[in-house]
């Protein structure tokens, strides 16, 4: 799938949305959610799993539930692997830029090390191996779990949500 189409919902689509009349996966209505007529497939693509989207946007299509509003738009080759590609308008942010990404990995780090002390250290290490935004978030998911464990349930939504929106 090309990565700079945009999709807007259907008629269909939208009836669904009230309706659920289709039997969709959670998968499939969380995409035909996301889907505004303002989102590339590359910005969809932070929502899913690799490899997952282009199965669910081929499904919705099919149903009728989603159409394309835009041809393309024009997008940077991805930066590293594991990145995400760019709009040429868009400024750079830790999902497509190392340079950010770095800083981000390392506010992560220092807020767990600030939180758990000593016992923090692993997590830090493993943060920093981290090569990729998916690769951080995948790891930070565990992070929130623990970090859940041992503070609080607010300071573990506060983490996931801070650093979730920063990785998009």
């Amino acid at each position: 799938m090309t990565t700079g189409i945009i999709f807007g919902k259907t008629e269909a689509g939208r009836a669904e949305m009230a309706g659920r009349s289709y039997k969709l996966s959670a998968l499939q209505r969380r995409v035909l959610i996301l889907v505004d007529g303002q989102k590339t497939v590359n910005a969809l693509g932070a929502f899913v799993r690799v490899g997952e989207l282009d199965a669910v946007l081929d499904h919705l299509l099919h149903e009728g539930l989603i159409e394309s509003t835009v041809i393309s738009t024009s997008l940077q080759a991805p930066a590293a692997p594991g990145f995400s590609a760019a709009e040429l308008t868009q400024a750079p942010r830790p999902a497509t830029s190392p340079q950010e990404f770095v800083k981000v990995r390392q506010h992560a780090s220092d807020f767990v090390r600030e939180q758990l002390g000593a016992a923090g250290e692993p997590i830090c290490a493993a943060i920093d191996r981290c090569d990729s935004p998916f690769e951080l978030r995948k790891m930070l998911r565990g992070v929130e779990i623990f970090v859940g464990q041992r503070l609080s349930a607010e300071t573990a939504q506060m983490f996931a949500r801070h650093f979730g929106a920063l990785l998009l």
